[in-house]
């Protein structure tokens, strides 16, 4: 089956009815036009965006796709040896590594993807025809890499065809998450044994005899307000020690889901007398409750363990919304196993080179460059012990 593929170069311009059919419903939030909005706006400076609908013949969306280019440093994707050998290139010819990306997806990392089909299309055909738009997206923006991001196993289960068009499935960094059948953090930390509860006290008094306060807000609060420039530095100074670096959001990402999605977006912010000295940004539904990004002002962290603190409360306000899953980001995995009792849900990408050169090295040295990563068992259980 021929489908009609319709390419809107803003989101502004699709029809957000039709969009929304393919979308999973209210629990659907990185898939919601506002929040693809909020993103775009955001990052128009970074890349080029593409909104795409798939119709049948009765004119029936049967598939909506977000897609954008990136500039991308392969030096910060490398891992062990690979990573040195990267680093020693780059000093020496610094093109051979940043270099654009088409994403089959956005530019930001939450571990979501923007790839909507419906029950019954044949996707097969839908997958043939975005490919063929995505190489000739890559030839115009000088890509040298096509990535489909990011997918659960469940998902990668449906996308068998991707392998026949020569995209090779590799490990991404996996979701942290958490069993959502607290009250509050408090209730968490009952349940948990001494041995594991002692630090996280010791932790929290530190915090307490301090002048910090939290303060809890949404966007419709007016928390695109508080996101000042300044404030954006302390976002910078997490990437900065981040182990895997993708993409460096500015700061107009955050003010911009604060104001398209003034009551699904959730900060949480902590003050030194009027100065934000650490914030977490989280989008929340009746169902799902994500905590994404988070800045801290590190010279301060010694004092309070603020770094912690700001997840314990962040993850407090979380537990409060009575969801049914809590996702905590694809970072920070050892604090997040032992005092937040996270577990880990593995995501997958693909990738294929998009011109000859590049579908080489990706073949030839596709395990050097996309090594796994190990999970956390599937069972929270087992970090709350």
């Amino acid at each position: 089956m021929a489908y009609k593929l319709t390419v809107y170069e803003t989101i502004d311009n699709v029809d957000v009815d039709e969009w929304n059919t393919l979308r999973r419903g209210a629990q659907d939030p990185f898939h919601d036009p506002r929040f693809i909005r909020a993103i775009e706006r955001s990052m128009a400076g970074t890349g080029r965006f593409r909104h795409l609908v798939f119709r049948d013949a009765d004119g029936n969306a049967v598939a909506t796709v977000c897609a954008c280019t990136y500039r991308v440093n392969a030096a910060l994707l490398a891992d062990g040896w690979s990573k040195k050998l990267a680093g020693a290139l780059g000093r020496v010819v610094p093109p051979l590594l940043n270099f654009n990306v088409v994403f089959c997806g956005l530019s930001y990392s939450a571990g979501q993807n923007h790839l909507r089909i419906s029950a019954d299309a044949d996707k097969a055909e839908v997958l043939k025809t975005l490919d063929d738009f995505l190489l000739q997206f890559a030839r115009e923006e000088k890509a040298r890499a096509i990535v489909f991001k990011e997918f659960t196993a469940e998902e990668c289960d449906q996308l068998g065809e991707l392998d026949d068009l020569g995209y090779r499935r590799a490990d991404s960094l996996p979701m942290n998450c958490v069993s959502p059948e607290f009250s509050d953090f408090e209730d968490y930390l009952t349940n948990l044994k001494s041995r594991k509860r002692y630090p996280i006290r010791q932790s929290q008094k530190k915090f307490a005899n301090t002048d910090l306060r939290v303060v809890q807000m949404s966007g419709r609060d007016g928390a695109a307000d508080v996101i000042t420039d300044e404030v954006h530095e302390l976002y910078e100074a997490v990437f900065h020690r981040a182990a895997v670096k993708l993409e460096k959001l500015p700061p107009d990402v955050f003010r911009e889901i604060a104001r398209h999605l003034p009551d699904e977006s959730a900060f949480t912010f902590i003050y030194e007398a009027e100065r934000v000295v650490a914030f977490a940004v989280s989008i929340h539904t009746d169902e799902n409750f994500h905590q994404m990004f988070v800045g801290v002002d590190y010279e301060l962290n010694p004092k309070c363990d603020l770094y912690f603190n700001l997840f314990f409360h962040a993850m407090d306000f979380g537990y409060r919304q009575d969801v049914n899953q809590m996702f905590v980001g694809q970072s920070a995995d050892v604090f997040k196993r032992r005092k937040l009792g996270c577990f880990h849900v593995p995501l997958y990408f693909y990738v294929k080179g998009a011109d000859p050169i590049s579908g080489f090295v990706v073949r030839t040295w596709f395990h050097a460059l996309f090594p796994p990563h190990p999970c956390l068992p599937e069972n929270g259980t087992e970090s709350v012990d």
